[in-house]
Protein backbone atom coordinates (compact mmCIF):
# COMPACT_ATOMS: atom_id res chain seq x y z
CA UNK A 1 0.00 0.00 0.00
CA UNK A 2 2.21 2.71 -1.23
CA UNK A 3 1.16 6.04 -0.74
CA UNK A 4 1.91 9.18 -2.92
CA UNK A 5 0.74 12.61 -1.73
CA UNK A 6 2.86 14.96 -3.15
CA UNK A 7 0.18 15.62 -3.82
CA UNK A 8 0.05 16.39 -3.59
CA UNK A 9 0.19 18.30 -1.86
CA UNK A 10 0.69 21.43 -3.70
CA UNK A 11 0.66 25.06 -1.87
CA UNK A 12 -1.72 27.46 -2.30
CA UNK A 13 -0.37 31.02 -3.58
CA UNK A 14 -2.09 32.94 -0.73
CA UNK A 15 -1.49 36.49 -2.01
CA UNK A 16 -2.72 40.17 -1.66
CA UNK A 17 -4.89 41.81 -4.17
CA UNK A 18 -4.89 40.64 -8.14
CA UNK A 19 -1.40 39.89 -9.76
CA UNK A 20 0.55 41.00 -12.73
CA UNK A 21 0.04 38.55 -15.14
CA UNK A 22 0.87 37.92 -18.93
CA UNK A 23 -1.98 39.76 -20.56
CA UNK A 24 -1.10 42.91 -18.21
CA UNK A 25 -2.14 44.09 -15.02
CA UNK A 26 -4.83 46.65 -16.23
CA UNK A 27 -7.39 45.15 -13.76
CA UNK A 28 -4.85 45.26 -10.73
CA UNK A 29 -6.24 49.06 -9.66
CA UNK A 30 -3.13 50.53 -8.72
CA UNK A 31 -1.94 48.13 -6.58
CA UNK A 32 1.70 46.71 -6.21
CA UNK A 33 1.80 43.85 -7.88
CA UNK A 34 4.24 40.30 -7.36
CA UNK A 35 6.23 39.56 -10.73
CA UNK A 36 4.21 37.51 -13.13
CA UNK A 37 7.04 34.20 -12.94
CA UNK A 38 7.64 31.60 -10.19
CA UNK A 39 10.07 28.90 -9.00
CA UNK A 40 9.79 27.40 -6.22
CA UNK A 41 10.28 24.14 -4.12
CA UNK A 42 7.93 22.68 -1.46
CA UNK A 43 8.17 20.47 1.16
CA UNK A 44 5.59 18.35 2.62
CA UNK A 45 5.12 15.68 5.24
CA UNK A 46 1.48 14.28 6.12
CA UNK A 47 0.64 11.49 8.89
CA UNK A 48 -2.97 9.96 7.83
CA UNK A 49 -5.50 6.07 8.12
CA UNK A 50 -6.52 4.73 5.00
CA UNK A 51 -9.59 2.94 4.79
CA UNK A 52 -10.11 -0.03 2.66
CA UNK A 53 -12.47 0.83 -0.63
CA UNK A 54 -11.76 -2.71 -2.21
CA UNK A 55 -9.79 -6.07 -1.53
CA UNK A 56 -9.03 -9.28 -3.02
CA UNK A 57 -7.22 -11.93 -1.23
CA UNK A 58 -6.42 -15.58 -2.40
CA UNK A 59 -6.07 -17.41 0.67
CA UNK A 60 -7.90 -21.07 0.26
CA UNK A 61 -10.44 -21.73 3.34
CA UNK A 62 -9.95 -18.13 5.00
CA UNK A 63 -12.67 -15.67 4.87
CA UNK A 64 -12.10 -12.20 4.59
CA UNK A 65 -13.33 -9.97 7.51
CA UNK A 66 -15.10 -6.67 6.70
CA UNK A 67 -12.29 -4.39 5.02
CA UNK A 68 -13.20 -1.65 8.11
CA UNK A 69 -11.98 -3.68 10.51
CA UNK A 70 -8.18 -3.73 9.03
CA UNK A 71 -6.23 -0.72 10.06
CA UNK A 72 -3.97 1.01 7.82
CA UNK A 73 -1.84 3.99 8.75
CA UNK A 74 0.30 5.75 6.39
CA UNK A 75 3.22 8.11 6.62
CA UNK A 76 4.31 10.20 3.86
CA UNK A 77 7.16 13.01 2.45
CA UNK A 78 7.57 14.69 -0.47
CA UNK A 79 9.98 17.31 -1.88
CA UNK A 80 8.79 19.11 -5.30
CA UNK A 81 9.73 21.73 -7.56
CA UNK A 82 7.24 24.04 -8.69
CA UNK A 83 6.86 26.35 -12.08
CA UNK A 84 3.71 29.27 -11.91
CA UNK A 85 3.11 32.23 -13.76
CA UNK A 86 0.17 34.46 -13.20
CA UNK A 87 -1.55 34.26 -16.48
CA UNK A 88 -4.16 37.04 -15.23
CA UNK A 89 -4.62 39.25 -12.36
CA UNK A 90 -6.54 36.87 -10.48
CA UNK A 91 -5.25 33.78 -12.00
CA UNK A 92 -2.47 31.65 -11.60
CA UNK A 93 -1.11 28.08 -13.02
CA UNK A 94 1.51 25.81 -11.97
CA UNK A 95 3.40 22.68 -12.74
CA UNK A 96 5.30 20.76 -10.04
CA UNK A 97 7.54 18.04 -10.71
CA UNK A 98 8.77 16.34 -7.12
CA UNK A 99 9.66 13.05 -5.45
CA UNK A 100 7.49 11.14 -2.68
CA UNK A 101 8.48 8.80 -0.04
CA UNK A 102 6.46 6.85 2.83
CA UNK A 103 5.50 4.14 4.77
CA UNK A 104 2.40 2.02 5.34
CA UNK A 105 1.56 -0.33 8.09
CA UNK A 106 -1.10 -2.76 7.45
CA UNK A 107 -2.80 -4.48 10.86
CA UNK A 108 -4.05 -7.98 9.38
CA UNK A 109 -4.41 -9.44 13.12
CA UNK A 110 -7.79 -9.20 12.14
CA UNK A 111 -7.89 -11.77 9.28
CA UNK A 112 -8.34 -15.14 10.69
CA UNK A 113 -6.47 -18.84 9.85
CA UNK A 114 -7.80 -22.21 10.81
CA UNK A 115 -5.57 -23.84 12.87
CA UNK A 116 -3.43 -21.00 13.33
CA UNK A 117 -3.16 -18.82 16.09
CA UNK A 118 -5.13 -15.25 16.58
CA UNK A 119 -3.36 -12.54 15.09
CA UNK A 120 -0.80 -14.67 13.83
CA UNK A 121 -0.36 -12.50 10.33
CA UNK A 122 0.51 -9.34 12.46
CA UNK A 123 1.53 -6.44 10.60
CA UNK A 124 2.94 -5.67 7.18
CA UNK A 125 4.84 -2.94 6.80
CA UNK A 126 5.39 -1.06 2.99
CA UNK A 127 8.22 1.57 2.13
CA UNK A 128 7.59 3.09 -1.20
CA UNK A 129 9.32 5.70 -3.28
CA UNK A 130 8.73 7.70 -6.59
CA UNK A 131 8.64 10.32 -8.81
CA UNK A 132 5.26 12.80 -8.87
CA UNK A 133 4.20 15.22 -11.42
CA UNK A 134 1.25 17.66 -11.87
CA UNK A 135 -0.63 21.01 -12.27
CA UNK A 136 -3.22 22.82 -10.85
CA UNK A 137 -4.11 26.14 -10.79
CA UNK A 138 -5.00 29.20 -7.77
CA UNK A 139 -7.64 31.29 -8.15
CA UNK A 140 -7.14 34.33 -5.84
CA UNK A 141 -8.88 38.06 -5.18
CA UNK A 142 -8.41 40.83 -2.17
CA UNK A 143 -7.14 44.15 -1.00
CA UNK A 144 -4.01 45.44 0.80
CA UNK A 145 -5.60 44.21 4.22
CA UNK A 146 -7.11 40.97 3.02
CA UNK A 147 -7.00 38.16 0.35
CA UNK A 148 -8.94 34.72 -0.23
CA UNK A 149 -7.98 31.95 -2.38
CA UNK A 150 -8.30 28.67 -4.30
CA UNK A 151 -6.36 26.24 -5.19
CA UNK A 152 -7.12 22.88 -7.43
CA UNK A 153 -4.22 20.32 -8.27
CA UNK A 154 -3.90 17.08 -9.66
CA UNK A 155 -1.26 14.82 -9.62
CA UNK A 156 0.24 11.31 -10.67
CA UNK A 157 3.05 9.03 -9.56
CA UNK A 158 5.08 7.11 -10.91
CA UNK A 159 5.92 4.39 -7.71
CA UNK A 160 8.79 1.69 -7.41
CA UNK A 161 8.67 -0.98 -4.64
CA UNK A 162 6.76 -4.17 -3.57
CA UNK A 163 3.77 -4.02 -6.06
CA UNK A 164 2.32 -2.71 -8.94
CA UNK A 165 0.88 0.65 -8.22
CA UNK A 166 -1.33 3.42 -9.78
CA UNK A 167 -2.18 6.13 -8.14
CA UNK A 168 -4.45 9.62 -9.30
CA UNK A 169 -4.90 12.49 -6.31
CA UNK A 170 -6.64 15.74 -6.30
CA UNK A 171 -6.90 18.35 -3.75
CA UNK A 172 -8.69 21.61 -3.04
CA UNK A 173 -7.15 24.31 -0.95
CA UNK A 174 -9.60 27.44 0.09
CA UNK A 175 -8.24 30.19 2.20
CA UNK A 176 -8.90 33.35 3.77
CA UNK A 177 -6.84 35.60 5.42
CA UNK A 178 -5.43 38.89 6.63
CA UNK A 179 -2.07 41.22 5.25
CA UNK A 180 0.11 43.40 7.28
CA UNK A 181 2.89 44.81 5.92
CA UNK A 182 5.07 41.79 4.68
CA UNK A 183 3.24 39.39 6.65
CA UNK A 184 0.11 37.15 6.22
CA UNK A 185 -1.90 34.81 8.06
CA UNK A 186 -4.69 32.61 7.21
CA UNK A 187 -7.07 30.20 7.89
CA UNK A 188 -8.24 27.52 5.54
CA UNK A 189 -8.30 23.99 4.78
CA UNK A 190 -7.05 20.82 2.62
CA UNK A 191 -9.39 18.44 0.96
CA UNK A 192 -7.37 15.25 -0.74
CA UNK A 193 -9.24 12.62 -3.14
CA UNK A 194 -7.13 10.19 -3.83
CA UNK A 195 -7.49 6.49 -5.90
CA UNK A 196 -4.31 4.09 -5.19
CA UNK A 197 -4.95 0.69 -6.01
CA UNK A 198 -1.97 -1.76 -5.74
CA UNK A 199 -2.09 -5.40 -6.82
CA UNK A 200 0.64 -7.99 -6.10
CA UNK A 201 1.92 -10.71 -3.84
CA UNK A 202 2.66 -11.49 -0.31
CA UNK A 203 4.62 -13.48 1.87
CA UNK A 204 3.04 -14.90 4.63
CA UNK A 205 4.21 -16.50 7.80
CA UNK A 206 3.29 -20.35 7.69
CA UNK A 207 1.17 -19.86 4.56
CA UNK A 208 3.48 -19.04 1.07
CA UNK A 209 2.82 -16.49 -1.02
CA UNK A 210 -0.26 -15.27 -1.42
CA UNK A 211 -1.58 -12.75 -4.35
CA UNK A 212 -3.96 -9.69 -3.73
CA UNK A 213 -5.38 -6.83 -4.83
CA UNK A 214 -6.54 -3.55 -2.90
CA UNK A 215 -8.13 0.08 -3.45
CA UNK A 216 -7.37 2.76 -0.75
CA UNK A 217 -8.93 5.77 -0.15
CA UNK A 218 -8.31 8.23 2.79
CA UNK A 219 -10.36 8.04 6.04
CA UNK A 220 -11.09 11.69 6.35
CA UNK A 221 -11.12 14.11 3.04
CA UNK A 222 -11.26 17.16 5.21
CA UNK A 223 -8.60 19.31 7.36
CA UNK A 224 -8.47 22.54 8.67
CA UNK A 225 -5.24 24.66 8.21
CA UNK A 226 -3.49 27.65 9.42
CA UNK A 227 -0.98 29.48 8.08
CA UNK A 228 1.66 32.29 8.14
CA UNK A 229 3.26 33.73 5.20
CA UNK A 230 6.46 36.56 4.73
CA UNK A 231 6.95 38.54 1.57
CA UNK A 232 10.03 39.43 0.53
CA UNK A 233 9.86 42.60 -1.26
CA UNK A 234 8.13 41.47 -4.61
CA UNK A 235 10.92 38.80 -5.19
CA UNK A 236 10.31 35.46 -2.98
CA UNK A 237 7.78 34.44 -0.49
CA UNK A 238 7.89 31.97 2.45
CA UNK A 239 5.06 30.04 4.12
CA UNK A 240 4.38 27.18 6.45
CA UNK A 241 1.32 25.63 7.17
CA UNK A 242 -0.36 23.07 9.42
CA UNK A 243 -3.11 21.29 9.56
CA UNK A 244 -5.32 18.56 12.04
CA UNK A 245 -8.43 16.99 11.58
CA UNK A 246 -9.76 13.54 12.38
CA UNK A 247 -6.76 10.86 12.06
CA UNK A 248 -4.79 13.43 9.50
CA UNK A 249 -1.94 15.81 10.27
CA UNK A 250 0.03 17.97 8.06
CA UNK A 251 2.92 20.12 7.51
CA UNK A 252 3.33 22.18 4.29
CA UNK A 253 6.49 24.28 3.89
CA UNK A 254 6.99 26.65 0.73
CA UNK A 255 9.73 28.82 -0.64
CA UNK A 256 9.20 30.88 -4.04
CA UNK A 257 11.14 32.81 -6.62
CA UNK A 258 9.16 35.52 -8.43
CA UNK A 259 10.76 37.35 -11.72
CA UNK A 260 9.66 38.86 -14.82
CA UNK A 261 7.58 42.59 -14.93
Amino acid sequence: MKRCLALLLLSALPLGASAQSLFGDDWAEGHELPKTFGVGADMFSMHQDYDIAALQFTLPGVDLPDPSVIKVENRAWNVDVKLDAWVLPFLNVFAILGHVEGDTDVDLRAVDIPGAPAGVLGQLPISYDGRVYGGGLTLAYGSDKWFASLTGAWTRSSLSGDFDSSVRAKTWQPRIGLIRDDLRFWVGGFYLDTTEKHSGAIALPGVGTVPFAVELESSNKFNPTLGIGYDFARNAELSVEFGHGGDRTMTLANFTWRFGD
